[in-house]
């Protein structure tokens, strides 16, 4: 989903299939009503009703279109100038809100909202992992009603919950081209801050979760009840193994082998988990030497939760 990179169900989606969204040429400067519009700039809304119609569009005009999913983050960055198109892609017209199995895997589309989620009772039975990581989203119900994990996925914020997560379940990213279906390993879809491997043309159709029978621990530190979390941390148990996956400490999730660490000393643990993190990430929230320190912490919270099962 180049330039989304959050998902929206918007009051837009009431116009045509085509149609120019700008602000009235009459808020000019010194009009009261000036401050009640939401994008000053002028751009074409599209609501295709196919992949290959969305493919061809989001080809025809790369670099100057973005996808409206959930919206959650892209309308608030395009109504303060952070991110400027000519073009807007709404996708609620291709039918992604789906929650289904498709053989040996759990196929979420990726306009399925974190309510979704939590409602699903195929998410509660196959994957509870994603139902947990819902659960905790910051934003309440309004946010939880839009926002998708999909959208969280291809805005690839370091800081969200939903990389480490997806990461940590070996979930497949459908993407659409094109020249078709392209899958992409989630471990290798999360590129850098804020960059994923969606190409030119291509956008996310659903995100493929493997059904299998694991435990799971899921713990993150936040600043407070409003803020993105510092430290993600997701272990995942299954055939003898665990796995744990860190999200937030690195520009993308870190997943490492944590199998004979579950029983070791606080210390212990702590070390190998900060040599695990490597390169932290730093941000306004948190200096990446804090977010490196406190990793073992939280992972030895996650696999708290995973034995008490």
């Amino acid at each position: 989903m180049p330039g989304e990179r959050g998902q929206r169900r918007a009051a837009a989606a009431r116009c045509p299939h085509h149609q120019d969204a700008a602000v009235p040429a009459h808020r000019a400067a010194g009009d009261p009503l000036r401050r009640k519009a939401v994008i000053r700039t002028s751009l074409r809304y599209h609501r295709p009703v196919t992949p290959e119609e969305t493919s061809a569009i989001l080809t025809e005009h790369s670099g100057d279109v973005v996808v409206l999913g959930g919206g959650t983050m892209l309308l608030p960055m395009m109504n303060r100038a952070e991110v400027n198109a000519g073009h807007i892609v709404d996708l609620r017209g291709l039918g992604l809100d789906k929650i289904t199995v498709a053989g040996d895997n759990v196929r979420v589309g990726a306009m399925a909202t974190y309510n979704d989620l939590l409602c699903s009772d195929l998410i509660a039975r196959e994957v509870p992992l994603l139902r947990r990581m819902a659960s905790g989203i910051t934003g309440g119900n309004q946010l939880r009603n839009l926002a998708t994990a999909g959208g969280s996925a291809c805005y690839g914020n370091p800081s969200s919950d939903v990389p480490a997560v997806l990461v940590a379940l070996e979930a497949t990213m459908c993407l659409h081209s094109p020249a078709g279906e392209r899958r992409v390993p989630s471990a290798e879809f999360f590129v850098d801050a804020f960059r994923t491997a969606v190409g030119a043309g291509e956008f996310l159709m659903s995100i493929e979760v493997p059904r299998r029978v694991i435990a799971a621990g899921y713990h993150k530190l936040k600043l407070c009840e409003g803020s993105w979390p510092i430290v993600t941390a997701a272990v995942v148990r299954h055939g003898g193994r665990a796995m744990a996956t860190i999200g937030a400490a690195t520009v993308t999730p870190r997943r490492f082998e944590l199998t004979s660490y579950l029983d070791a000393d606080k210390d212990t643990v702590d070390e190998y988990v900060r040599d695990n993190v490597g390169d932290p990430w730093s941000d306004v929230l948190a200096d990446g030497n804090y977010r490196k320190d406190v990793s073992g912490a939280v992972v030895r919270r996650a696999v708290a939760e995973l034995q008490e099962g």
